[in-house]
């Protein structure tokens, strides 16, 4: 761990957005850790969850954009326990394990910063917490926001690799060998990044940042010693596969915004998953990957604000899906 540095990567990143977060350490304390929470702006919670060996970094671009769109809206960006420069959790886990992560970490932080209820913005790992919270905890949850292919749902392809990662002695290797920008490059490719980094949408402030996170943090051993949710021939088990019945109890307004190019699953899967939840909505976002905020800043911006404003307010959702057939409610 090198933290000084780390910092400064981020700093960086923060100070391309124009934007200063505040920063605080809470407990959560069902899972025993304590995380780290930056905050944007001032008023009603929004909650950012970030997804596998990330941090609450990887959102800046959005937060930033946001807190000029949503004035009075207060975002906290978690870095998940493991990620960044929070705690990890202790021992490895089954399917089963990261469910209860998944299903608690909210409602912990939420606990933790002494609020009944927030509106959550997730993607990936994130999004299967938003998920499983809004389904065990709707009363804790507003409005939802998902942001590319959520952990849970179907899958079409695993990157190489993720897969390879799932060999012990190999992903040792990986989180030992310090990265360079050549392979934090490629990796990003693989996990659905490609147009922003070919188009230079990821900015170089994140690409260093990103680099820190992987070389200055332990993130990324973190993630490879606690998950057994990955293997080389399957990619992610089938345990961590939302059943239908638990999606079909959501009620809380949600929101798909769904990159057509996301490698995890395009829009077949995402109409499937979408079908399944009552009263959600799909928007497919032409152009965009796994990451649909990195390739479509503005327009994801202007989504979220307009979702959530709508929602706050207590009126019908006045969003407008770009893939009408795919929507419900």
């Amino acid at each position: 761990m090198h933290e000084a540095r780390y910092l400064e990567a981020e700093r960086r990143l923060w100070a391309s957005t124009g934007v200063s977060p505040h920063q605080r350490r809470v407990r959560l304390e069902r899972l025993g850790v304590t995380v780290r929470v930056q905050e944007v702006g001032e008023g009603h919670p929004v909650v950012f969850v970030h997804g596998g060996s990330n941090a609450g970094s990887s959102w800046a671009r959005l937060a930033a954009r946001l807190s000029a769109r949503l004035p009075g809206f207060r975002c906290l960006l978690l870095d998940r326990p493991g990620g960044g420069l929070s705690e990890p959790l202790t021992g490895r886990l089954d399917a089963e394990g990261q469910w209860e992560v998944a299903r608690t970490q909210i409602v912990d932080l939420l606990d933790a910063l002494e609020l009944p209820s927030a509106d959550v913005v997730a993607t990936s790992y994130g999004g299967l917490s938003a998920l499983l919270t809004a389904a065990a905890h709707p009363e804790r949850i507003g409005g939802i926001v998902e942001l590319g292919w959520p952990v849970g749902a179907p899958i079409a392809h695993v990157p190489m690799v993720m897969r390879i990662s799932a060999i012990r002695p190999l992903g040792h290797l990986m989180a030992a060998i310090p990265p360079t920008e050549r392979s934090v490059r490629s990796m990003l490719r693989q996990v659905g990044l490609r147009r922003a980094i070919d188009t230079g949408r990821f900015s170089p402030e994140e690409l260093a940042w990103f680099r820190a996170l992987l070389r200055d943090t332990d993130t990324m051993g973190n993630e490879l010693r606690s998950n057994r949710y990955l293997s080389l021939r399957h990619g992610l088990f089938g345990g961590l596969t939302i059943p239908d019945e638990l999606l079909s109890s959501i009620r809380n307004p949600l929101l798909f915004l769904w990159g057509e190019d996301d490698p995890f699953g395009g829009a077949p899967i995402a109409r499937q998953l979408v079908a399944r939840i009552p009263g959600s909505q799909l928007e497919m976002v032409a152009d965009a990957g796994h990451a649909v905020w990195v390739d479509e800043l503005d327009h994801t911006a202007a989504a979220i604000a307009r979702f959530l404003g709508t929602v706050e307010a207590g009126e019908p959702s006045a969003h407008q899906p770009r893939d009408d057939a795919a929507a419900t409610g």
